[in-house]
């Protein structure tokens, strides 16, 4: 199953609603899809409400980006909030209380808020972003791919996607997946594989100067 597994929606900081992403995301041949709006789950469910409602193919897999002291954490499988702002281990263990798993998003990428001392957390979390496409440093990602391998977690990629034009960027192959709890599965014990390539420079730096003009035009 071809999975983007890291989305942002506007209900968060990405640009496009729930309804545009899931319908670039089936054009583009996408089979699975998390939302992870950061700090609620609100995206994802809307998006699981909209595929069972207009029978889309795709599977919707519900996610979170959460915001701890450590970094950012995604968390799949889970239909409540977690409260931000806790270490990650501690976020961690809520998300797995709750049925879910726990990947660490872009290390390293100090401007996105990702963890510095990956080994420090790796034993507290599911899995490991090793391939970002939103980076700006290639070595983040070839270091994250390092420390995985080197504590034996599981591996997926992400598009980090604020737009419909980022997704697919970053994609996680699941190989067992039909359902939700097969895919949950796949990346608690590693069956996937990763596929990447850069969000192009020109398409970043259009998205963050659509925000900036958006929180200026705000602001009047």
């Amino acid at each position: 199953m071809i999975a983007e597994l890291h989305a942002h929606s506007n209900n968060s900081d990405g640009r496009d609603s729930v309804k545009n992403l899931i319908t670039s995301a089936i054009e583009k041949g996408i089979e699975a899809i998390s939302i992870t709006d950061h700090n609620t789950i609100g995206g994802s469910l809307e998006a699981m409400e909209l595929v069972e409602d207009e029978h889309l193919p795709i599977l919707v897999i519900p996610g979170v980006e959460i915001s701890t002291r450590d970094g950012h954490l995604l968390a799949y499988g889970i239909t409540d909030d977690i409260d931000s702002g806790m270490g990650m281990e501690n976020t961690a263990r809520e998300v797995r209380k709750n049925g879910g798993v726990s990947v660490v998003a872009h290390p390293f990428q100090i401007h996105k808020s990702g963890v510095t001392s990956l080994s420090r957390i790796i034993r507290f979390i599911e899995a490991v972003e090793v391939f970002n496409a939103k980076f700006y440093i290639g070595l983040c990602n070839k270091f994250s791919r390092y420390i995985a391998r080197k504590f034996n977690k599981p591996e997926i990629a992400g598009s980090d996607a604020h737009t419909v034009d980022a997704l697919g960027h970053g994609i996680t192959l699941l190989y067992n997946a039909n359902d939700v709890e097969s895919a949950l599965k796949d990346i608690r014990y590693g069956f996937t594989g990763v596929i990447g390539y850069r969000i192009p420079i020109s398409l970043q730096l259009k998205t963050s100067m659509r925000g900036i003009w958006g929180g200026v035009v705000g602001r009047y």
